[in-house]
């Protein structure tokens, strides 16, 4: 069974990682042209039955969205996902950094 979840964070929304159901893994930061764009992070899918992830409006004003975390992509590894991640840092422009 996938073990694992990625979840991101811009200046319009914020993902509450803050859940029982999850345990936060790593943070990695994208920066495009020097301005940090997302936070993603991996999570450990603690408690996968009835779990929910609550995104907030930031930037716009929009009403909490509960999503069922059956809907989102998951994976067996971190390794795996931090791969996708690095997908991202092609150069100076376009960068991922570990955060923390």
């Amino acid at each position: 069974m996938s073990e694992f979840i990625l979840l991101s964070t811009t200046d319009r929304y914020r993902t509450v990682v803050d859940n029982p159901c999850l345990e936060k893994v790593a943070d990695y930061e994208y920066y495009f042209f020097g301005k940090k764009k997302t936070t993603f992070t991996i999570c450990k899918i603690k408690h996968p039955e009835n779990a929910r992830i609550v995104i907030q409006g930031v930037g716009e004003v929009f009403p909490d969205n509960s999503i069922p975390l059956k809907v989102f992509p998951k994976f067996d590894t971190p390794e795996e996902i931090v791969r996708e991640i690095l997908e991202l840092d092609i150069d100076e422009e376009s960068k991922v950094v570990k955060a923390g």
